[in-house]
Protein backbone atom coordinates (compact mmCIF):
# COMPACT_ATOMS: atom_id res chain seq x y z
CA UNK A 1 0.00 0.00 0.00
CA UNK A 2 3.03 2.12 -0.03
CA UNK A 3 3.29 2.75 -3.43
CA UNK A 4 -0.84 4.56 -3.30
CA UNK A 5 -0.87 8.16 -3.73
CA UNK A 6 -3.57 8.39 -1.82
CA UNK A 7 -3.10 6.37 1.45
CA UNK A 8 -4.81 7.44 4.32
CA UNK A 9 -2.85 8.37 7.75
CA UNK A 10 -3.44 4.95 8.61
CA UNK A 11 -2.52 3.34 5.44
CA UNK A 12 0.89 5.20 6.38
CA UNK A 13 1.35 4.41 9.53
CA UNK A 14 1.43 8.09 10.68
CA UNK A 15 2.26 8.86 14.10
CA UNK A 16 2.08 5.26 15.16
CA UNK A 17 4.62 3.62 17.83
CA UNK A 18 6.37 5.40 21.00
CA UNK A 19 7.77 7.24 19.90
CA UNK A 20 6.86 7.10 15.99
CA UNK A 21 9.39 5.96 13.78
CA UNK A 22 11.59 8.34 11.32
CA UNK A 23 9.69 9.20 8.13
CA UNK A 24 6.31 8.86 10.48
CA UNK A 25 6.58 11.33 12.56
CA UNK A 26 3.90 14.38 12.39
CA UNK A 27 5.61 17.44 13.87
CA UNK A 28 5.58 21.58 13.29
CA UNK A 29 8.15 21.30 10.73
CA UNK A 30 6.06 18.89 7.97
CA UNK A 31 2.59 19.29 9.40
CA UNK A 32 0.89 22.60 8.03
CA UNK A 33 1.64 21.62 4.61
CA UNK A 34 3.79 18.80 3.71
CA UNK A 35 2.37 15.53 2.06
CA UNK A 36 1.67 13.32 3.45
CA UNK A 37 1.81 14.49 6.88
CA UNK A 38 -1.00 16.84 6.44
CA UNK A 39 -3.50 13.54 6.06
CA UNK A 40 -2.88 13.38 9.83
CA UNK A 41 -2.41 16.63 11.01
CA UNK A 42 -5.32 18.09 9.46
CA UNK A 43 -7.41 16.16 12.30
CA UNK A 44 -5.00 16.54 14.95
CA UNK A 45 -3.79 20.27 14.58
CA UNK A 46 -4.19 21.07 18.77
CA UNK A 47 -1.94 18.33 19.32
CA UNK A 48 0.36 20.13 17.96
CA UNK A 49 -0.40 23.54 17.63
CA UNK A 50 -1.66 26.14 20.74
CA UNK A 51 -5.69 26.63 20.80
CA UNK A 52 -8.38 28.22 21.81
CA UNK A 53 -12.44 26.16 22.27
CA UNK A 54 -15.05 27.72 20.63
CA UNK A 55 -17.88 26.70 23.17
CA UNK A 56 -20.51 24.61 21.18
CA UNK A 57 -24.51 24.77 21.71
CA UNK A 58 -26.27 23.55 25.02
CA UNK A 59 -28.52 20.73 23.02
CA UNK A 60 -27.74 19.33 19.91
CA UNK A 61 -30.01 20.18 17.00
CA UNK A 62 -30.57 17.28 15.10
CA UNK A 63 -29.98 17.06 11.24
CA UNK A 64 -32.26 15.39 9.26
CA UNK A 65 -31.85 13.04 6.77
CA UNK A 66 -32.67 12.20 2.97
CA UNK A 67 -30.08 10.03 1.69
CA UNK A 68 -29.24 10.07 -2.03
CA UNK A 69 -27.51 7.05 -3.25
CA UNK A 70 -27.91 7.79 -6.56
CA UNK A 71 -24.65 10.24 -5.96
CA UNK A 72 -22.03 7.86 -5.75
CA UNK A 73 -23.15 6.91 -9.26
CA UNK A 74 -22.62 10.40 -10.69
CA UNK A 75 -19.41 11.02 -12.91
CA UNK A 76 -16.97 13.74 -12.90
CA UNK A 77 -14.98 15.31 -16.34
CA UNK A 78 -11.63 15.58 -14.87
CA UNK A 79 -9.27 18.87 -15.66
CA UNK A 80 -7.62 16.75 -18.61
CA UNK A 81 -10.94 15.46 -20.29
CA UNK A 82 -11.27 12.37 -18.74
CA UNK A 83 -14.51 11.10 -16.85
CA UNK A 84 -14.44 9.98 -13.16
CA UNK A 85 -16.69 7.80 -11.44
CA UNK A 86 -17.54 9.50 -7.86
CA UNK A 87 -15.78 7.24 -5.36
CA UNK A 88 -12.90 8.13 -7.76
CA UNK A 89 -13.04 12.10 -7.47
CA UNK A 90 -13.56 11.51 -3.69
CA UNK A 91 -10.52 9.60 -3.27
CA UNK A 92 -8.34 11.15 -6.26
CA UNK A 93 -9.12 14.86 -4.13
CA UNK A 94 -7.56 13.08 -0.58
CA UNK A 95 -11.50 14.05 0.81
CA UNK A 96 -11.38 13.06 4.28
CA UNK A 97 -15.57 14.51 4.43
CA UNK A 98 -18.18 15.47 2.16
CA UNK A 99 -21.49 16.59 2.38
CA UNK A 100 -24.07 17.55 0.40
CA UNK A 101 -27.63 19.38 2.00
CA UNK A 102 -30.54 21.35 1.38
CA UNK A 103 -32.17 23.80 2.84
CA UNK A 104 -33.96 20.59 5.31
CA UNK A 105 -32.01 17.50 4.61
CA UNK A 106 -28.79 15.75 4.57
CA UNK A 107 -28.91 14.18 1.22
CA UNK A 108 -25.19 12.60 1.15
CA UNK A 109 -22.37 12.01 3.78
CA UNK A 110 -18.71 10.29 2.54
CA UNK A 111 -15.76 10.29 5.06
CA UNK A 112 -12.59 8.57 4.71
CA UNK A 113 -9.08 8.89 6.45
CA UNK A 114 -10.74 8.05 10.04
CA UNK A 115 -13.10 11.45 10.00
CA UNK A 116 -16.50 11.36 11.49
CA UNK A 117 -19.52 13.61 11.40
CA UNK A 118 -18.28 15.39 14.60
CA UNK A 119 -14.34 15.18 14.78
CA UNK A 120 -12.80 19.06 14.15
CA UNK A 121 -11.13 19.29 10.86
CA UNK A 122 -8.31 22.20 9.67
CA UNK A 123 -9.94 24.66 7.42
CA UNK A 124 -7.11 26.89 6.70
CA UNK A 125 -8.56 29.97 4.80
CA UNK A 126 -12.01 28.74 5.10
CA UNK A 127 -11.68 30.74 8.42
CA UNK A 128 -11.61 34.00 6.57
CA UNK A 129 -14.99 34.06 5.23
CA UNK A 130 -16.48 33.88 9.07
CA UNK A 131 -13.99 36.49 9.72
CA UNK A 132 -15.50 38.20 7.02
CA UNK A 133 -19.28 37.56 8.08
CA UNK A 134 -18.59 38.64 11.61
CA UNK A 135 -17.21 42.71 10.19
CA UNK A 136 -20.21 42.46 8.14
CA UNK A 137 -22.41 41.56 11.32
CA UNK A 138 -20.77 44.51 13.30
CA UNK A 139 -21.50 46.73 10.68
CA UNK A 140 -25.00 45.76 10.60
CA UNK A 141 -25.24 46.60 14.22
CA UNK A 142 -23.42 49.88 13.59
CA UNK A 143 -20.24 49.37 14.96
CA UNK A 144 -18.45 49.16 12.32
CA UNK A 145 -18.25 51.55 9.15
CA UNK A 146 -16.91 50.30 6.04
CA UNK A 147 -15.95 53.09 4.37
CA UNK A 148 -14.05 54.86 7.82
CA UNK A 149 -10.13 54.81 7.48
CA UNK A 150 -8.77 51.67 9.90
CA UNK A 151 -6.65 53.84 11.81
CA UNK A 152 -9.90 55.07 13.14
CA UNK A 153 -10.29 51.69 15.03
CA UNK A 154 -6.53 50.69 15.14
CA UNK A 155 -4.49 53.35 15.06
CA UNK A 156 -1.74 50.77 15.78
CA UNK A 157 -1.77 50.44 11.99
CA UNK A 158 -1.27 54.16 11.49
CA UNK A 159 3.10 52.97 10.36
CA UNK A 160 1.94 50.27 8.38
CA UNK A 161 1.27 51.61 4.75
CA UNK A 162 -0.57 48.65 3.63
CA UNK A 163 -3.71 49.98 5.88
CA UNK A 164 -2.84 53.51 7.09
CA UNK A 165 -4.58 55.49 4.66
CA UNK A 166 -7.21 52.04 3.18
CA UNK A 167 -10.67 51.74 4.46
CA UNK A 168 -12.29 49.05 6.32
CA UNK A 169 -14.05 48.05 3.51
CA UNK A 170 -10.92 48.10 0.88
CA UNK A 171 -9.00 45.44 3.74
CA UNK A 172 -12.43 43.54 4.03
CA UNK A 173 -12.55 42.71 0.18
CA UNK A 174 -8.86 42.74 -0.20
CA UNK A 175 -8.54 45.61 -2.70
CA UNK A 176 -6.16 47.96 -0.10
CA UNK A 177 -2.59 47.45 -1.72
CA UNK A 178 0.37 45.31 -0.42
CA UNK A 179 3.55 44.14 -1.27
CA UNK A 180 3.41 40.63 -0.04
CA UNK A 181 4.00 37.50 -2.17
CA UNK A 182 1.71 34.70 -0.58
CA UNK A 183 3.68 31.76 -3.04
CA UNK A 184 2.97 28.56 -0.77
CA UNK A 185 5.81 27.06 -3.03
CA UNK A 186 8.26 29.48 -2.54
CA UNK A 187 9.67 29.09 0.82
CA UNK A 188 11.48 32.23 0.57
CA UNK A 189 7.74 34.13 0.61
CA UNK A 190 6.16 36.60 2.84
CA UNK A 191 3.72 33.86 3.89
CA UNK A 192 6.64 32.44 5.62
CA UNK A 193 7.49 35.20 7.31
CA UNK A 194 3.98 35.60 8.14
CA UNK A 195 4.09 31.65 9.60
CA UNK A 196 7.34 32.44 11.31
CA UNK A 197 5.78 35.34 13.20
CA UNK A 198 3.27 32.77 14.52
CA UNK A 199 5.13 30.43 16.02
CA UNK A 200 3.89 28.04 13.68
CA UNK A 201 7.06 27.17 12.31
CA UNK A 202 10.73 27.64 13.09
CA UNK A 203 11.95 30.80 11.82
CA UNK A 204 15.73 30.96 11.11
CA UNK A 205 18.03 32.22 13.42
CA UNK A 206 18.98 35.36 14.21
CA UNK A 207 15.30 36.11 12.51
CA UNK A 208 13.16 38.99 14.93
CA UNK A 209 9.65 37.76 13.90
CA UNK A 210 7.41 39.32 16.83
CA UNK A 211 4.22 37.72 16.97
CA UNK A 212 1.04 38.58 14.76
CA UNK A 213 0.50 42.19 16.02
CA UNK A 214 3.80 42.75 15.25
CA UNK A 215 4.07 41.29 12.31
CA UNK A 216 0.63 43.53 10.76
CA UNK A 217 2.11 46.55 11.93
CA UNK A 218 5.06 46.62 9.48
CA UNK A 219 3.47 45.71 6.28
CA UNK A 220 3.64 47.82 3.25
CA UNK A 221 1.53 49.33 0.45
CA UNK A 222 2.59 48.19 -2.79
CA UNK A 223 4.09 50.75 -4.75
CA UNK A 224 3.03 49.63 -8.62
CA UNK A 225 -0.73 50.02 -7.24
CA UNK A 226 -3.27 52.23 -5.42
CA UNK A 227 -6.19 51.02 -2.81
CA UNK A 228 -9.05 50.10 -4.43
CA UNK A 229 -7.12 49.18 -7.87
CA UNK A 230 -6.87 45.50 -7.86
CA UNK A 231 -8.34 42.65 -5.71
CA UNK A 232 -5.04 40.21 -4.35
CA UNK A 233 -5.55 37.78 -2.21
CA UNK A 234 -3.28 37.87 0.91
CA UNK A 235 -4.09 36.65 4.32
CA UNK A 236 -2.65 39.22 6.64
CA UNK A 237 -5.46 41.30 5.40
CA UNK A 238 -8.01 38.77 6.98
CA UNK A 239 -6.25 39.36 10.50
CA UNK A 240 -6.55 43.36 10.43
CA UNK A 241 -10.33 42.51 9.28
CA UNK A 242 -10.40 40.61 12.59
CA UNK A 243 -8.43 43.27 14.35
CA UNK A 244 -11.40 45.53 13.49
CA UNK A 245 -13.96 43.93 14.55
CA UNK A 246 -12.38 42.57 18.01
CA UNK A 247 -12.06 46.34 18.69
CA UNK A 248 -15.10 47.18 17.29
CA UNK A 249 -17.56 44.42 18.96
CA UNK A 250 -15.23 43.94 22.30
CA UNK A 251 -14.90 40.32 21.42
CA UNK A 252 -12.99 37.83 20.05
CA UNK A 253 -13.44 35.80 16.93
CA UNK A 254 -14.03 32.56 19.35
CA UNK A 255 -16.57 34.34 21.59
CA UNK A 256 -18.44 35.72 18.45
CA UNK A 257 -18.23 32.84 16.62
CA UNK A 258 -19.70 30.83 19.54
CA UNK A 259 -22.40 33.55 20.63
CA UNK A 260 -23.70 34.82 17.39
CA UNK A 261 -23.28 31.16 15.39
CA UNK A 262 -22.54 27.78 16.96
CA UNK A 263 -24.84 27.97 20.22
CA UNK A 264 -27.49 29.23 18.15
CA UNK A 265 -27.05 26.52 15.39
CA UNK A 266 -26.99 23.13 17.57
CA UNK A 267 -23.51 21.90 17.05
CA UNK A 268 -22.51 18.67 17.83
CA UNK A 269 -18.50 18.26 17.14
CA UNK A 270 -15.51 19.72 18.56
CA UNK A 271 -14.42 23.22 17.27
CA UNK A 272 -11.39 25.36 17.96
CA UNK A 273 -9.19 27.39 16.67
CA UNK A 274 -5.62 28.54 16.17
CA UNK A 275 -3.49 30.28 18.30
CA UNK A 276 -0.32 31.96 17.68
CA UNK A 277 2.79 32.36 19.98
CA UNK A 278 1.09 34.73 22.21
CA UNK A 279 -2.60 33.84 22.24
CA UNK A 280 -3.80 35.55 19.54
CA UNK A 281 -5.93 34.10 17.61
CA UNK A 282 -4.91 33.57 13.54
CA UNK A 283 -8.24 34.29 11.82
CA UNK A 284 -6.21 33.54 8.78
CA UNK A 285 -6.48 30.27 8.72
CA UNK A 286 -6.91 28.66 12.35
CA UNK A 287 -10.28 27.13 11.62
CA UNK A 288 -11.57 23.47 12.69
CA UNK A 289 -14.04 22.45 12.43
CA UNK A 290 -16.39 19.39 12.60
CA UNK A 291 -18.18 18.49 9.12
CA UNK A 292 -21.98 18.06 10.26
CA UNK A 293 -21.50 21.52 11.67
CA UNK A 294 -20.01 23.46 9.47
CA UNK A 295 -23.40 21.52 7.59
CA UNK A 296 -25.54 23.08 10.10
CA UNK A 297 -24.03 26.52 9.20
CA UNK A 298 -24.61 25.43 5.23
CA UNK A 299 -27.99 25.05 5.88
CA UNK A 300 -28.31 28.08 7.97
CA UNK A 301 -27.25 30.28 5.00
CA UNK A 302 -29.60 28.30 2.71
CA UNK A 303 -32.90 29.10 5.27
CA UNK A 304 -32.00 32.60 4.63
CA UNK A 305 -30.16 33.24 8.10
CA UNK A 306 -32.70 31.22 10.32
CA UNK A 307 -32.35 28.26 12.44
CA UNK A 308 -36.10 27.46 13.38
CA UNK A 309 -37.58 30.42 14.36
CA UNK A 310 -34.26 32.06 15.35
CA UNK A 311 -33.02 35.05 12.92
CA UNK A 312 -28.89 33.82 13.61
CA UNK A 313 -27.81 36.17 10.53
CA UNK A 314 -30.01 38.48 8.83
CA UNK A 315 -30.67 37.68 5.02
CA UNK A 316 -29.96 41.22 3.68
CA UNK A 317 -26.10 40.23 4.94
CA UNK A 318 -26.17 37.18 2.75
CA UNK A 319 -27.67 38.61 -0.01
CA UNK A 320 -24.50 41.43 -0.10
CA UNK A 321 -22.05 38.54 0.29
CA UNK A 322 -23.94 36.75 -2.81
CA UNK A 323 -24.07 40.60 -4.98
CA UNK A 324 -20.18 40.00 -4.65
CA UNK A 325 -17.00 42.20 -4.79
CA UNK A 326 -15.62 44.68 -7.79
CA UNK A 327 -15.61 41.91 -10.48
CA UNK A 328 -13.04 44.63 -12.55
CA UNK A 329 -10.67 44.64 -9.56
CA UNK A 330 -11.43 40.73 -9.06
CA UNK A 331 -10.63 40.27 -12.99
CA UNK A 332 -7.17 43.15 -12.49
CA UNK A 333 -5.82 41.01 -10.31
CA UNK A 334 -3.29 37.91 -10.23
CA UNK A 335 -5.98 35.59 -8.85
CA UNK A 336 -7.92 35.73 -11.93
CA UNK A 337 -6.72 32.52 -13.37
CA UNK A 338 -7.82 29.58 -14.28
CA UNK A 339 -11.03 28.61 -12.76
CA UNK A 340 -11.45 32.05 -11.46
CA UNK A 341 -11.55 34.27 -14.04
CA UNK A 342 -14.44 37.11 -15.21
CA UNK A 343 -17.17 34.85 -13.34
CA UNK A 344 -15.57 34.92 -10.16
CA UNK A 345 -15.10 37.92 -7.18
CA UNK A 346 -14.59 38.39 -3.79
CA UNK A 347 -16.28 40.00 -0.85
CA UNK A 348 -16.13 40.22 2.81
CA UNK A 349 -13.45 36.87 2.38
CA UNK A 350 -15.84 35.08 0.31
CA UNK A 351 -15.19 33.72 -2.90
CA UNK A 352 -18.27 34.87 -4.67
CA UNK A 353 -18.73 32.54 -8.25
CA UNK A 354 -21.34 34.68 -10.72
CA UNK A 355 -21.55 31.74 -13.50
CA UNK A 356 -25.68 32.20 -14.64
CA UNK A 357 -27.14 29.34 -13.31
CA UNK A 358 -24.16 28.29 -11.23
CA UNK A 359 -24.08 31.09 -8.39
CA UNK A 360 -22.45 30.54 -5.17
CA UNK A 361 -20.84 31.78 -1.92
CA UNK A 362 -17.74 30.04 -1.36
CA UNK A 363 -15.72 29.86 1.65
CA UNK A 364 -12.32 28.18 0.17
CA UNK A 365 -9.09 26.76 1.92
CA UNK A 366 -6.02 25.37 0.49
CA UNK A 367 -5.34 21.88 0.06
CA UNK A 368 -8.59 20.96 -0.49
CA UNK A 369 -11.39 22.48 2.21
CA UNK A 370 -14.98 24.34 0.90
CA UNK A 371 -17.88 25.47 2.34
CA UNK A 372 -19.90 25.76 -0.97
CA UNK A 373 -23.28 27.25 -1.20
CA UNK A 374 -26.06 27.65 -3.92
CA UNK A 375 -28.77 29.68 -2.29
CA UNK A 376 -30.78 30.12 -5.91
CA UNK A 377 -30.76 26.12 -6.42
CA UNK A 378 -30.46 25.54 -2.63
CA UNK A 379 -27.78 23.07 -2.20
CA UNK A 380 -24.88 23.40 -0.02
CA UNK A 381 -21.66 21.34 -0.27
CA UNK A 382 -18.70 20.91 2.53
CA UNK A 383 -15.51 19.44 1.75
CA UNK A 384 -12.79 18.75 4.05
CA UNK A 385 -9.30 16.95 2.36
CA UNK A 386 -5.95 16.52 3.20
CA UNK A 387 -4.78 17.50 -0.63
CA UNK A 388 -0.60 17.38 -1.44
CA UNK A 389 -0.88 20.57 -2.97
CA UNK A 390 -1.99 23.83 -1.39
CA UNK A 391 -3.31 25.05 -4.37
CA UNK A 392 -3.57 23.25 -7.57
CA UNK A 393 -6.16 24.85 -10.17
CA UNK A 394 -7.03 21.26 -12.05
CA UNK A 395 -8.25 20.03 -8.84
CA UNK A 396 -10.25 22.77 -8.21
CA UNK A 397 -11.80 22.64 -11.58
CA UNK A 398 -12.21 18.77 -10.98
CA UNK A 399 -14.14 19.53 -7.59
CA UNK A 400 -16.25 22.37 -8.98
CA UNK A 401 -17.34 20.03 -11.62
CA UNK A 402 -18.42 17.66 -9.37
CA UNK A 403 -19.89 20.05 -7.05
CA UNK A 404 -22.39 21.01 -10.75
CA UNK A 405 -22.96 17.43 -11.22
CA UNK A 406 -24.42 16.88 -7.40
CA UNK A 407 -26.49 19.83 -7.35
CA UNK A 408 -28.06 19.51 -10.81
CA UNK A 409 -28.77 16.20 -9.11
CA UNK A 410 -29.98 17.40 -6.32
CA UNK A 411 -31.96 20.64 -7.13
CA UNK A 412 -33.20 18.44 -10.61
CA UNK A 413 -35.02 16.31 -7.92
Amino acid sequence: MTDDPYNTARDLHLMEGFPPPSGKLVDRTNALMTPPYNRWSYLHMRNLFPSAAVTGSREVRPIEFEIDSGINKLTVPRGDGSVAAFPEFLRETYTDSLLVLTADHLVYEHYDNDMHGARAHQMMSATKSFAGLFALMAAADGLIDENAPVVDTVPELAAASAFATASIGQVLDMVNSMDFNEDYADPDSDIFRYVWALGWMDAPAGSNVGNLYDFLQTLAKDPAHEHGEIFRYQTPKTDVVNWITNRATGKSFQDQMAEVLWSKLGTEGETYVLLDRCGTLVAGGGLNAAPRDLARFAMMLLNDGRVGDMQVVNPAIIDTLEAGGDRDAFARGPEATGTMTQDWSYRAQWWVRHTPGREAITAIGIHGQWVYVDRRRGVAIVKQSSQPMSSDPEADQFILNAFDAVIDRVSAG
